[in-house]
Order: structure tokens, then C-alpha cells, then sequence
């Protein structure tokens, strides 16, 4: 009976002291904006990136590109609560991955950056509306690529 009452006094006071409160959510709340399926089409190309919703500390992200010539390209992505911090690992053409620490989270926007990396070194997300933008740049942001993609209904 006394160790019941003492894990009783223990959990009570792990919950009044915040340290329960601290476990990370798994299902990633700050980037839940970024789940859905994302698609645009330019000049007879098509491209396309699809996230999961979070579960599990992860979120699993796609993307392809097919061009009007007919080929393809495409990059497995993950983003992952880890005990550094929330990371995103791409695996552009099924090759091993690149991770990039999340910098900044605010709003509907996200900064990832590995600065030991060649190109590129920074990747950020920014949603407004249903309209999904990503960038890669290098430190200076001179260098970079961007993509906007409307939220489109998965078929």
C-alpha cells in the first residue's frame, strides 16, 4: 500500500513539476500546415509533393517530378522529432540521406539548414493559404530554386 501512495506522490509531482509535460507531441503539431498533396503544372511538367500528417515523431513526405518528355524524377523525404531536435532527411533519387536541422518554425513557415552540405544548405517551407512554397538556397540565399504548389485533392 505504501508504494502505491508513493508512485501516486511521485507521478503528482513529476506532473506539478512540467516534466510530464514536456514529452513531445508524436504527431507533430508545429508542421501539421504542411500535410496534404501538393501539385503544379508549367510548360507540360508536372510536379508533385505529398506529405503524411504526423504520427510516430515523423512525418513522411514524396516528390516527383515528371517532365513533358516523359521522364522522372523523385525524392523520398522524412521529417523527424529526434532527442537533438526536429531534423529533415532528403533521399533525392532514392540516394543516401542529408539531414538539415530545423532552424526556425513560425506560423506557416519552416527554415531547415545543414551548412556543411554543398548545395543546397537551406530548405524552407512557407504556406499561405493553399498555396505550398519550398526554396533551397545556399547560406547567402543568392543561390536557390523555389516551387509553389496548390493543394490539390489526392485521387
Amino acid at each position: 500500500m505504501k508504494l502505491k501512495y508513493t508512485l501516486i506522490t511521485l507521478f503528482l509531482a513529476l506532473m506539478g513539476s512540467g516534466v510530464m509535460a514536456q514529452t513531445p507531441n508524436p504527431e507533430l503539431p508545429e508542421l501539421s500546415w504542411l500535410s496534404g498533396y501538393w501539385t503544379s503544372s508549367e510548360n507540360g511538367n508536372t510536379v508533385e509533393e505529398l506529405w503524411t500528417h504526423g504520427s510516430g515523431y515523423m512525418m513522411l513526405g514524396l516528390h516527383r517530378d515528371v517532365y513533358a518528355n516523359g521522364r522522372s524524377s523523385f525524392e523520398f523525404i522524412r521529417i523527424m522529432r529526434t532527442r537533438e531536435g526536429i531534423v529533415y532527411v532528403a533521399n533525392p533519387n532514392g540516394a543516401p540521406g542529408t539531414t538539415f536541422t530545423m532552424k526556425e518554425v513560425s506560423g506557416q513557415k519552416v527554415v531547415f539548414e545543414n551548412l556543411e552540405h554543398d548545395f543546397p544548405q537551406r530548405i524552407i517551407y512557407s504556406r499561405a493559404g493553399d498555396e505550398l512554397t519550398a526554396r533551397i538556397e545556399d547560406k547567402s540565399g543568392e543561390k536557390g530554386m523555389e516551387w509553389t504548389w496548390t493543394k490539390t485533392k489526392l485521387e
